[in-house]
Order: C-alpha cells, then structure tokens, then sequence
C-alpha cells in the first residue's frame, strides 16, 4: 500500500474517533496544528491575547461539532476554514470600532500585493468581482486585461484601442480604487490573508 492512502486510513480512523468522542485524538489534533494557527493568526491580529482565544474558539467549535466532521475530508484544510470564518466574524464584528479599525487597516495594506493575487483564485471570485464592480467600465477591462490575464501595457492598449499612457492611468485608478476597498472590509481583506498564510 502506498504511503499517501496509508495516510489517509491513519486520517479516516482518527476522524471516526473523533467523531465518537475520543478525546486523546482531539488532543492529538489539538497539539499538531494549534500552534501553527497561532502563529498565522497572530500575524494578522497582532495581538498575542487575541489570537490566543481565537484559536480556543477554533478548536472548541471543532470539538462540539466533530459529530459533523466527514471522515474523508482533509482535516487540515477543514481546520484552517473554520480558522478563516472565526476571522472574518471577529474582523466583521470590528467594524464600529474605529480604533481598532485603524490599526488593522495597517495590516491589510503591510500585505495588499499577497491579498491582491490572492482575489485572482477561484476561492475569491465573489471576493474580486465586488471589488471590480467599483469601477468604471474601462478600469475593470484594464485591471481584467493587465493584473488577471496578464496582458502588457502595450497589448492592453491595442486590445482596448487606446494609448499606453491611458491604459497606465485607467491601471493606477483601478488599483487604488480595489485597494480602499479591501481596506474598507477588513472583514474580507483579513480572511482572504488567513487563507494565505495557511495555504
């Protein structure tokens, strides 16, 4: 038997326990990826307390709903999508609170380019056409054109049938237009950044 599906079956029988309760397995889930979720949790809160309860919450949910776990997932990646809603609830919950605004606004733009390419994978469609829909039709064709399908200035220009300079300008409009966006959700912005540091 291969390695890989040796994994797996080690995988699918402690999922099954689990799933019925067995708390050594928890503990054993619990040691192997808590302080990694820290750790990337961290990163974006900035906070060591935070982060901290963050990731009791994270597996705590786990634990009351491990009658719903499908002993076939990728427990790890289960994990980590449950760390990316915990989040963007927190973030979601931020929003009134302008200080705190402030402060996490810093982050979202520290990693804005990572965030940026990550709107671009299948994940965060929905994500990037919101933010699209901010812009004028001719912005959205040369952000489509230059930052997703990876046309040059030039060839952007001829496509669209204007010039460089215009495409450059139509490009720098669009950009900062996407970027006050995402730094308007730090809902969005902070859960496509977990997705990240995860991955």
């Amino acid at each position: 038997m291969a390695e890989e599906e040796l994994k797996d079956n080690g995988q699918i029988e402690l999922l099954l326990k689990l799933k019925n309760g067995d708390k050594s397995v928890f503990t054993h889930f619990y040691k192997m990826y808590s302080g990694q979720m820290y750790v990337n949790i961290l990163k974006m809160v900035k906070d060591g307390q935070i982060a901290e309860e963050l990731v009791q919450e994270l597996f705590t949910k786990i634990w009351h709903k491990r009658e719903l776990i499908h002993n076939a997932i990728d427990f790890k990646a289960y994990l980590y999508k449950t760390g990316q809603n915990l989040v963007y609830d927190f973030f979601r919950k931020l929003q009134r609170n302008q200080k705190m605004q402030e402060r996490f606004r810093s982050v979202v733009t520290e990693y804005y380019s990572h965030i940026e390419e990550a709107l671009h994978l299948k994940q965060s469609e929905e994500l990037l056409e919101k933010a699209l829909n901010k812009l004028s039709a001719q912005q959205r064709k040369v952000y489509q054109l230059c930052k997703i399908e990876g046309y040059t200035y030039k060839e952007a220009a001829e496509e669209m049938g204007i010039s460089v300079h215009t495409v450059k300008e139509y490009l720098t409009k669009a950009s900062f237009l996407v970027k006050a966006y995402l730094i308007d959700h730090l809902d969005i912005s902070m859960s496509i950044l977990l997705f990240l540091l995860l991955r």
